[in-house]
């Protein structure tokens, strides 16, 4: 099947939220054509099958472009997780969870046991092909900057490079390192906290005057399911409702006077 050209004109813009008129106790069914639901144990499906329904289900997953390097032999590995997130800000965290390989302990989980120091890079448009290249079986010895026409830019405080071509990288230095185990007591995960310590944003998508980054020239990947990705070109604002103790208080009688 040929798939339409890529649109790189598709600019991001903001929205009304769905339904502007909701009111809150107003019932927002799902759809008739969804029908009733199905239940499902992933204890009884096989492992592939769980994955592919899991990755399919929560979505649009964030990806990090992760580099870490090799404390022995010097040699830079870069790999992307959409297994991440961020999980704090005080101090400043986030998260990527590096499966087990079909051969064992992977690169990344092996450089951060020995070398606890990480990049965390950006996944953007503009580096799609290159990033996704980084996903190629090299051996250990190899690294995959120069297959893939990455550019490594020496870190401030941790030793692996950043990804020149990133928008935003994060310097960062693990904090905990968690273990998973499956049913038969076989690690298969693990789960990485990084307390970042340095930030580098490019100053085109950098927002000096509020201190954020800018979605319209950010152009941020993130996975979907199987070999999909998702692109971000459209939002809108929905704020959070005012609560009781938030709420401005009515005026007294002797202060309307």
């Amino acid at each position: 099947m040929t798939l339409p050209a890529f649109d790189a004109s598709a600019a991001f813009h903001l929205t009304a939220s769905p339904h502007p008129s909701w009111q809150p106790t107003q019932n927002q069914p799902s759809l008739p054509e969804h029908g009733k639901s199905v239940s499902i144990d992933p204890t009884q499906l096989a492992k592939p099958d769980c994955y592919k329904f899991l990755i399919s289900a929560v979505v649009p997953r964030p990806i990090a472009l992760v580099s870490t390097i090799d404390s022995v032999t010097g040699v830079v590995n870069v790999a992307p997780y959409s297994y991440f997130n961020v999980v704090c800000h005080d101090p400043p965290t986030l998260m990527i969870s590096v499966n087990a390989g079909r051969a064992g302990q992977k690169d990344t989980l092996r450089n951060l046991m020995s070398t606890p120091n990480l990049v965390i890079n950006t996944f953007n448009e503009w580096i799609a092909e290159s990033a996704n290249h980084t996903t190629t079986p090299y051996p250990a010895h190899e690294s995959e900057l120069g297959p893939s026409g990455l550019t490594p830019i020496p870190s401030d405080l941790v030793a692996p490079p950043r990804i020149a071509e990133s928008a935003v990288s994060f310097e960062c230095r693990v904090a905990n390192i968690n273990m998973l185990c499956n049913a038969e007591g076989k690690q298969t995960a693990a789960v990485v906290l990084c307390t970042v310590v340095k930030v580098h944003v490019k100053e085109g998508v950098y927002d000096h005057e509020k201190g954020v980054v800018e979605m319209e020239k950010y152009k941020p990947l993130s996975r979907l399911g199987g070999v999909m990705y998702g692109r971000t070109v459209e939002g809108f604002e929905l704020h959070r409702p005012m609560t009781v103790a938030q709420a401005p208080e009515a005026p007294t009688a002797a202060a309307s006077k």
